[in-house]
């Protein structure tokens, strides 16, 4: 058994704030907003990750 059985959910996570994140730069052209958001999604899915391999239901 992977030890993370949904792991596309923490990689999705991710990729959509980043991809929020180049919209909003192309949008603003202000790359602290979107330094910011890129960081969250790296945040978010570091996090989905974790929580999903420490459940116990997976």
């Amino acid at each position: 058994m992977h030890p993370m059985p949904r792991p596309r959910l923490a990689i999705l996570s991710g990729l959509l704030f980043a991809v929020v994140g180049l919209i909003y730069y192309l949008v603003s052209h202000d790359i602290g907003g979107a330094s910011m958001e890129a960081i969250l999604g790296i945040a978010m899915s570091m996090m989905a990750f974790v929580l999903m391999t420490g459940s116990p239901r997976g």
